[in-house]
């Protein structure tokens, strides 16, 4: 099993164990697939609680994410899929629903961003509620 340190930063180690993630890093191709357990979810969605999953590209910091993943699948309270949120990818022997959010262009500063950056991101588009 590859060491967490051997695929992230230790700076962006330091952010998950500060803010009292429990997590995972797996390097798959050339990208490394983070999984945050029991990461929570904003009160216009069911489960409140969910994995979430990153794909971080090879060249991440630099290269920004795009899209992210959660298990089990979250539907808004009213009981449909969030906007761009009814695709499904199987990894780990799990089916992950992708949330498909991109980045404008020019909002991904490189050597500036990383990924608290990133599930701030995240984070403003859960609160949405779209």
């Amino acid at each position: 099993m590859t060491d967490v340190l051997d695929l992230l930063s230790a700076e962006d180690v330091a952010m998950l164990k500060v803010k009292g993630y429990e997590f995972q890093a797996d390097q798959v191709g050339g990208s490394v697939h983070l999984i945050i357990k029991n990461y929570p979810m904003t009160e216009h969605y069911t489960p409140q609680t969910v994995d979430l999953l990153l794909q971080l590209p090879a060249n991440f910091p630099t290269i920004h994410p795009d899209m992210f993943w959660t298990y089990p699948e979250v539907r808004r309270q009213n009981g449909t899929y969030p906007d761009r949120a009814d695709q499904f990818y199987d990894h780990a022997g799990r089916r992950w629903q992708r949330w498909s959010r991109h980045l404008s262009p020019g909002r991904w500063r490189p050597g500036t961003d990383n990924l608290q950056t990133y599930l701030g991101v995240i984070r403003r588009e859960l609160k949405k509620g779209t």
